[in-house]
């Protein structure tokens, strides 16, 4: 009998063969009486085994369980919410920056305009600013992810 059939024989005294299989191994049982008395000691064990009382979860396991279970719903929750805010926060502070980068422009150039003189430097100074705010912003953010996963694997 080839490895593959003997394989089989488990899976076909618990009931979890597909047809084709089962025809294929009932096909093989009928030309092969070793394989066939192998089938019949694994009916007897599945029958054994079907006969044995199920053992039943304590109340204070399940309880464990479902409140684990709750806790995890309420951290996906959680983590769905934190990363809906934090792409709002994105948005809003980059639509602020060009704002506010328009405004200056606009404030800027008007008052070159009045002063007769350029005001590159300030405007190398805000985007100086802008660009030193992103990076610690970025670098907080890292930071504080990195934390936030470390203490998960800790609890």
């Amino acid at each position: 009998m080839s490895p593959h059939v003997t394989a089989l024989l488990p899976l076909a005294a618990a009931g979890a063969l597909d047809a084709d299989e089962a025809a294929r191994l009932d096909k093989h049982l009928r030309e092969c009486p070793a394989c066939a008395a192998e089938a019949a000691e694994w009916r007897r064990l599945a029958e054994g085994l079907a006969g044995m009382p199920s053992p039943r979860p304590s109340r204070a396991l399940v309880a464990r369980t479902v409140e684990t279970i709750e806790e995890r719903l309420a951290e996906s929750s959680e983590r769905a919410w934190n990363r809906a805010a934090l792409g709002f926060a994105v948005a809003f502070a980059w639509t602020m920056a060009v704002v506010s980068w328009l405004l200056l422009d606009l404030l800027t150039g008007a008052l070159a305009a009045r002063l007769d003189r350029p005001v590159g430097p300030t405007a190398a100074w805000y985007a100086a600013y802008v660009v030193a705010g992103w990076l610690t912003a970025g670098a907080a953010a890292a930071l504080l992810g990195r934390r936030r996963q470390e203490e998960g694997r800790i609890t």
